[in-house]
């Protein structure tokens, strides 16, 4: 009988950590929809920024021209 309840309560806490996995991981999918389009953007204006510098050699105002 006492084998009965700890084999039961270790099937409902793995069934908890299964839930609770799964609610973090609807999370983080929701978090990548939301942020992966800003992440694109930024990374895109980094990408001519850099290429801009490259360019001219300049920052800015600042640098000599090439």
């Amino acid at each position: 009988m006492i084998r009965d309840l700890i084999h039961d309560e270790e099937g409902q806490s793995t069934v908890e950590y299964m839930l609770l996995i799964s609610v973090i991981v609807i999370a983080l999918v929701a978090a990548a929809y939301v942020f992966v389009p800003i992440f694109q953007a930024g990374v895109k204006d980094l990408a001519s920024d850099v290429k801009k510098i490259l360019s001219t050699g300049k920052i800015g105002r600042t640098g000599t021209t090439r």
